[in-house]
């Protein structure tokens, strides 16, 4: 009989631990939802792409042998299509030649662990014979001129891969003044433009601008309202999509946000920057500003090179 109920509860024990072990197995840790291998997925391909424009101009380049081959010295930024066109890089002791730049598309840049270093894969033989242009004489970035950089490189356009796509073509896309270089400035220009509202009322300035790399999308603009808002040691993320053109001054964008909600809107130290490729801060700027998350449109629109990495 004692011999029986030792295996009773011995078999009882085997039972608890099991039972123990397919609720670790299956239970979501500390109340978490669990997350599918999509969203997983998608979280890794958002995370830690976002990069700011300031941290991205000066940035060495490097060949795929590891070899410092120039620098970057500024970006075009098409402001109407929320994009980074070009990557405009020096190349001088590489060429021999310390007065001319190249445009590339930007999707040529490939970024790495060292936030400092990108990775741009082109031989000495094909940038000799690349478009270029002086420093102290920049082209007018049309589609014309922009075409001829994408052509070079054997890249598609990405205005060509959005016209081409007829659930998507947009007037602008029709507009034969699309060929000409509206929207289209230098990022370090861009940085320090002016923000007004809607009654030519100066807000603020766009401090720096943030980009998804992968794909080029500019994410955020971030701004300072200090005269405005009466802080002066804070900076406020802004979807960039908020942001609208200004028609009478190409050189300031406009911010049609009541003033009592950009009183109230989230906004960080200037010495102490979020994590900006976390969605959960993402979503929450979104929402506040009443846009759709970048990344979801990202995915939706499947923008040329979301699939680079």
């Amino acid at each position: 009989m004692k011999a029986l109920r030792n295996e009773f509860a011995t078999a009882a024990a085997c039972l608890l631990l099991a039972s123990g072990q397919a609720l670790a197995q299956t239970d979501p840790p500390t109340g978490r939802p669990p997350q599918d291998s999509t969203t997983v997925k998608q979280n890794k391909e958002v995370k830690g792409r976002v990069c700011r424009v300031t941290k991205l101009i000066d940035c060495d380049v490097k060949n795929t042998k590891g070899e410092k081959i120039g620098e970057i010295d500024d970006l075009v930024i098409d402001k109407s299509d929320g994009r980074v066109a070009f990557a405009v890089l020096s190349f001088g002791g590489f060429l021999g030649i310390n007065d001319k730049l190249f445009a590339i598309p930007f999707e040529g840049i490939k970024r790495t662990d060292d936030d400092k270093v990108v990775i741009f894969d082109a031989a000495k033989e094909q940038l000799e014979k690349a478009p270029s242009f002086k420093s102290d004489t920049w082209p007018q970035f049309d589609r014309k001129y922009g075409t001829t950089v994408y052509d070079y490189y054997k890249t598609k356009p990405y205005w060509a891969v959005r016209a081409t796509d007829t659930t998507r073509i947009t007037d602008d896309a029709l507009d034969t003044d699309n060929l000409h270089a509206r929207g289209m400035c230098r990022a370090s220009k861009a940085i320090g433009m002016d923000v007004e509202d809607t009654a030519s009322k100066n807000l603020g300035d766009i401090e720096d601008i943030v980009v998804d790399d992968a794909n080029g999308r500019i994410v955020y603009a971030v701004l300072s309202f200090g005269g405005f808002l009466g802080v002066n040691d804070k900076f406020f993320a802004i979807p960039w999509r908020a942001l609208k053109p200004n028609t009478k001054d190409d050189d300031k964008v406009v911010l049609d946000v009541p003033k009592d909600k950009l009183k109230a809107a989230p906004g960080f130290e200037k010495k102490n920057w979020p994590d900006m490729a976390d969605q959960r801060w993402g979503l929450d700027i979104h929402k506040y500003y009443g846009q759709d998350s970048y990344w979801d449109s990202i995915h939706d629109q499947g923008a040329p090179g979301s699939d680079r990495r």
